[in-house]
């Protein structure tokens, strides 16, 4: 299992007690991977998402088609993955009290995402909160990991969220795994141990082969339920509150941007549904290159990348060379 399960006890920081002021509470791989597993320390992965000028995916195209350039220097390309070889996607999921005040029903329109996946991909579901915990290990089993999605229990509180160290976690373990690798963020972006050092947690995104397509919920956090007015009591609860959500929410864009990825802020159960189908798209149309750095001098090396018949690339910015 990525992460081992454990039983927490509910401690509620004021960040969570003045959401509860204003928002009333909602109810709510066992497999062996096939192909090779570990990742030869001499050779530098790049996943992109190419797109035409109209924002389509561009399918089809050959390892012929792509260039890729070590510190403005062209590799040659030692591997390639086309778009529709499988991926490894983790869903972390922000646990908590959170969930259960903003709506159970966002989250479980990440079944829309499992669904949608290839049949060949392999999901796992990871929630958070002071630390990472599996809860459905790397499978095909789309409907296993559909079915652990709505029995997760959300009631349990934490005492903390590290955003941040959890994951750092996850990509640390992904990254052991070849091809394409992805992790579907779904969090507020409030962090409890924010890095002591940004620029370091910045480099280390950037140079990471795992792509962070994140969701935010700070915007549906903000909202106030359906026919329901505020009282005095809730308006200041929401205006103490309102500055970690926006910190939040310019965190989650950080993370995913350094990656490669792309950030979402639904504020509508349909919107929620929208951004999973459209990060499935992604997904399923990520291209994997691979190449042996000819500097192996434990720098940080910038990467670009062009290819044919696209006018939109998204992938990592850098690599630590071994």
């Amino acid at each position: 299992m990525f992460f081992s399960k454990k039983a927490c006890r509910i401690r509620l920081r004021p960040a969570f007690l003045l959401l509860a002021v204003f928002i009333p509470s909602l109810s709510s791989g066992q497999d062996q991977q096939r192909s090779a597993i570990r990742v030869e320390v001499t050779r530098v992965s790049v996943g992109v998402i190419a797109t035409d000028k109209n924002g389509k995916f561009v399918e089809g195209l050959k390892q012929s088609d792509f260039h890729v350039f070590d510190d403005g220097i062209e590799q040659p390309i030692s591997g390639f993955l086309a778009n529709d070889d499988p991926a490894q996607v983790i869903l972390m999921l922000e646990c908590g009290p959170s969930v259960n005040l903003f709506g159970i029903q966002y989250v479980e329109r990440a079944a829309a995402l499992i669904r949608n996946l290839s049949p060949n991909d392999r999901v796992a579901i990871v929630c958070y909160s002071s630390a990472p915990e599996t809860q459905v290990d790397l499978s095909e089993d789309k409907s296993a990991a559909i079915a652990a999605l709505n029995g997760i229990n959300f009631h349990a509180g934490f005492a903390d969220l590290n955003l941040s160290k959890s994951l750092l976690l996850v990509i640390a373990r992904l990254e052991k795994l070849q091809g394409k690798k992805t992790v579907v963020l779904l969090s507020s972006g409030i962090d409890s141990s924010p890095p002591v050092l940004p620029e370091e947690f910045r480099a280390r995104l950037s140079s990471t082969d795992v792509r962070v397509l994140a969701i935010g919920t700070s915007r549906i956090l903000t909202q106030p339920p359906k026919h329901h007015v505020r009282t005095r009591a809730e308006k200041a609860g929401l205006a103490n509150l309102t500055p970690a959500l926006l910190a939040g929410e310019e965190r989650i864009r950080e993370v995913a941007s350094a990656t490669g990825g792309r950030s979402y802020f639904p504020q509508s159960t349909k919107e929620f549904e929208k951004a999973f189908l459209e990060i499935a798209e992604i997904v399923r149309h990520e291209y994997n290159l691979a190449f042996v750095p000819q500097s192996l001098d434990g720098k940080l090396h910038t990467l670009s990348v062009t290819a044919n018949h696209a006018v939109r690339l998204d992938h990592r910015q850098a690599y630590f060379a071994p």
